[in-house]
């Protein structure tokens, strides 16, 4: 499958005047992993929300493809996983009952060694029955980097990853990456943490223009 983000001279506005950003360009494919950085406030997320289709340009376009194919809007939810700190999950269910919803939305044949496995691989098996309410941060954001694979996409999209993870929850996240690249996926990561950035092969600098 060849997978095509083509971003031409991408600009934003919230006001008609003042821009955020402009003129950002670049072009993955598969197995690019692309770093977004910038200073605080730059518009990293922003551009991340454009890329992901939730968000349109103010100038400039970007096309989605796959096989030379554009994706259709309404089919983005098979292709992208996202992971952002400003992304709620429903913390009344445990990891076990939110997974079963988010696999029965998704229309996922898991099976129970299937829920088994994926829990142990994101340190969350013992927290199985827990309500996700009364985890730390760290497990929360494990759970959120669970469910944006549990579809397996080809496109993961993921701001500050490693927020409020340990050693260990930053390795998970270096060896999901790894997975995604080996399995020619895309990975397209904003940060401006030099850890998480040298995992990147292309990097674009995010400007602010206010």
């Amino acid at each position: 499958m060849d997978l095509r983000i083509i971003a031409d001279n991408i600009s934003k506005s919230f006001t008609g005047k003042q821009y955020i950003f402009r003129n950002i360009t670049f072009e993955i494919t598969n197995g690019d992993v692309l770093g977004v950085c910038g200073p605080n406030g730059s518009g990293k997320s922003t551009l991340l929300k454009i890329i992901s289709g939730v968000m349109t340009p103010t100038k400039g376009r970007i096309n989605w493809q796959v096989d030379n194919k554009n994706i259709d809007k309404v089919d983005f939810y098979q292709y992208f996983g996202f992971v952002a700190p400003y992304l709620s999950i429903y913390e009344e269910f445990t990891p076990t009952e939110l997974i079963k919803i988010v696999s029965k939305i998704r229309k996922i044949d898991l099976k129970e060694s299937d829920l088994r496995l994926i829990l142990e691989n994101f340190y969350l098996f013992e927290h199985r029955n827990k309500q996700i309410r009364n985890f730390s941060s760290g497990m929360k954001q494990r759970m959120k980097l669970l469910l944006s694979k549990l579809h397996n996409p080809y496109i993961l999209i993921y701001d500050e990853p490693t927020t409020n993870l340990d050693e260990k929850g930053i390795e998970l996240v270096y060896s999901i990456i790894e997975r995604q690249k080996a399995t020619s996926g895309i990975v397209i990561i904003a940060s401006n943490d030099e850890r998480e950035l040298i995992w990147c092969s292309k990097k674009i600098f995010v400007t602010n223009q206010l």
